[in-house]
Parts: structure tokens; sequence; C-alpha cells
């Protein structure tokens, strides 16, 4: 009987914690970052985008400044992995800083929104390509091309040469 409330309040525990977390969409920020790189944004678009990235950065320079410095120790501790580090850290916020984050996490969004409802179809054609390479990037290919599999078995190889005795 004490085994059974001692798993039902340990799983209990653990649902908490992790209803606590922040539900981060990892593609917001990718597509954040791709904004600058696209060739094909006007002005204006360069200009609402540079603007509303420079607003996301104070927030987070707020953000740092409101780190306690049981939160900075968990940063520096090296020992830690980052998800780790992460976990400890979001036990260890205040409402505030939950706040500061939601709320950047909300502009983050609506500024994709804004952007890419203006985008133009090449606009779009662009991010997605934009995407797709640094999707491919992440996987492991370094140039963002990597041969698709069994494509490399169907290249032709140059043919040796019959008398390869090397430069001696």
């Amino acid at each position: 009987m004490r085994k059974i409330l001692l798993c039902i309040l340990f799983s209990s525990i653990i649902s908490f914690a992790y209803s606590q977390e922040r539900q981060i969409s990892p593609q917001a920020g990718i597509e954040a970052r791709l904004f600058p790189t696209m060739n094909t944004l006007s002005q204006d678009q360069k200009n609402q985008i540079i603007s509303e990235l420079d607003n996301i950065k104070r927030s987070r320079e707020l953000f740092r400044g409101t780190l306690s410095k049981k939160q900075l120790g968990i940063l520096k501790n090296n020992s830690l992995s980052s998800l780790k580090k992460r976990e400890m850290l979001i036990k260890t916020f205040t409402p505030s800083q939950r706040d500061i984050l939601n709320k950047a996490d909300v502009r983050m969004k609506n500024l994709i929104r804004n952007v890419k409802s203006n985008f133009s179809d090449k606009q779009r054609k662009e991010l997605n390509d934009l995407k797709r390479k640094y999707s491919k990037i992440r996987q492991g290919d370094p140039r963002g091309s990597r041969l698709k599999a069994g494509e490399m078995e169907r290249r032709k190889k140059r043919p040796l040469p019959k008398n390869n005795r090397g430069n001696r």
C-alpha cells in the first residue's frame, strides 16, 4: 500500500513538473533567424524584422537581469548537460520570469505571422528552400545538398588507368 501511494505521489509530482514547462515551437525561432538571410525581402520587411528582433533581444537582456544567484549558478555549472540545466532552471523560475518568457514567445510568433502573411509566392518558395537546406544541415549534411539514398551507387565511377604505378 505504501509503495502504491509513493508511486502515485511521485508520478503526480513529475506530471506537475512537466506541465509547468513551456511548450516552445522550435520552428518559430528557426524561421525568424532565416528571415534576414532572405534575398527577396523588401526594405520595409527587413526593417520590420530587424526592429522586432531588437525588441526580442532587449527582452532577453531584461530576462537575464532578473536571474538570481542560484539560477546563474545553475547556468555556470559545466557538469550538467544543457537539458538538465534547462529542467533545473524551469523549476526555479518566478512568475515574473515566466511572464517575460511567454511574452517573448508571443512576440516571436506574431513576428512570424505578420511577416509571412505579406510574403509573395517567390518569397514563400525562398523561405521553404532555406528551411529545407537548414533541416538537412541539422541532420548532418554540411552543405545542405546530400545525395539521396541509393543515388551514390548509381553514379559512374572513373575507370582507373590500366598501368597505374604512380609517381615513384
